[in-house]
This record gives C-alpha cells, sequence and structure tokens, in this order.
C-alpha cells in the first residue's frame, strides 16, 4: 500500500509553512505494510498541478493525503468538498492572480472526499488534537491542488486537511500520524 503525502512550500508573507515540514516527516513514519512518500508541491496553480500528475504516475498511490496552512484557522480542518473553481485577490508564488477560473471545463462542479472524514475526525477527537470539518477548501492553491488530485486519480482515495499556523510541530505530527493510520485502516479494510 502506497500513501502520497502533500505539503506546500511557503507563500506571500508566511516565510514557513508547517504543512511542508508535515509532509517531509511523514515520508518517516512506519504503519504496519504502508509506504508513505512525501512531496512538497511548489505554492502555484500550473507547479502543484505538474507536480501533481508526476508524483500520481511514478507513484501510483492508494490514497493521497494532502496538507495546506490555512493561517486564520485556529484547529486542524478536514476538508470535505473541492471546487471547480480558483479565484484570489493575491498572487501565487508564480505571481498568478486567477479570477473564477474553472479549473476543469469538464469536470464536475465538486467533488467530495474519499478519505474517511467521521473516522479521521472520530481518531483526531481521541487523540485530543483540535479538529472540525469544513465544507470547501477555499479557492486558492491547495484547493486547486485538491480537485486536480481528485480528477487525476478517481480510483484512489484523495483528500486535503488544512492546518492553522501557530499549531505546535508535536501536534500537528501527530494529528498526521493519526489522518495517515486511519487512511491506512480504510484502505486495508
Amino acid at each position: 500500500m502506497k500513501i502520497l503525502v502533500t505539503g506546500f512550500k511557503p507563500y506571500g508573507r508566511y516565510r514557513r509553512n508547517p504543512s511542508e515540514r508535515l509532509a517531509r516527516e511523514s515520508g518517516r513514519l512506519r504503519l504496519g505494510g504502508a509506504r508513505v512518500v512525501a512531496r512538497v508541491l511548489p505554492t502555484e496553480y500550473k507547479g502543484c498541478e505538474a507536480e501533481l500528475r508526476r508524483a500520481i504516475r511514478t507513484i501510483r498511490p492508494d490514497a493521497i493525503v494532502m496538507f495546506g496552512l490555512a493561517p486564520e484557522r485556529r484547529k486542524i480542518t478536514i476538508e470535505a468538498l473541492a471546487l471547480n473553481v480558483d479565484h484570489s485577490e493575491r498572487p501565487d508564488n508564480a505571481g498568478v492572480r486567477p479570477w473564477r477560473r474553472t479549473i476543469d471545463r469538464k469536470g464536475p462542479a465538486l467533488l467530495e472526499t474519499t478519505l474517511p472524514v467521521d473516522k479521521m475526525y472520530a481518531a483526531l477527537r481521541r487523540a485530543r488534537v483540535p479538529v472540525t470539518v469544513s465544507y470547501h477548501a477555499g479557492t486558492y492553491v491547495c484547493n486547486h491542488a485538491f480537485y486536480t488530485a481528485a480528477r487525476l486519480a478517481p480510483r484512489v482515495k484523495v483528500g486535503f486537511i488544512h492546518v492553522p499556523k501557530n499549531e505546535s510541530p508535536a501536534r500537528l505530527r501527530r494529528a498526521m500520524e493519526v489522518i495517515v493510520g486511519e487512511v491506512c485502516r480504510e484502505i486495508s479494510r
């Protein structure tokens, strides 16, 4: 079983992106027979899509667990839906500032996560990690990556988790371990 875990490089005024650290640390996880492969994506619409295409083609994962920074959030946030739209007043790291742009003209307006949201939520609560569920991943690069991965790998479990800026690295690592562990259990069933 192969699990692709992604995070993003820093962007805008955020010199550190905790999702980058999570992705890098995930490569050291030992979860039974699961092989966890980490990728850090550029915080760019086109760049993250190109890297996801390469990773999905070469790794052929059974699940994709994506992490990204949501600086305003105070809890780990499991995203339920990816929207088929890029829209932002702030540019990505390549200077692109899309305005109400469709990601995939042939794709549905939204895609639902295929990760076990309720089980991840319950497991995080048991681990005393502050968690909530959000009904979409926004319209910035995180959402673009989530939607793109779901479209590129329709038979693969795919989901996105936003992390807060000020959470401790130890708690974020624990959250990542719980989430990836729950995804492994789901795939093994």
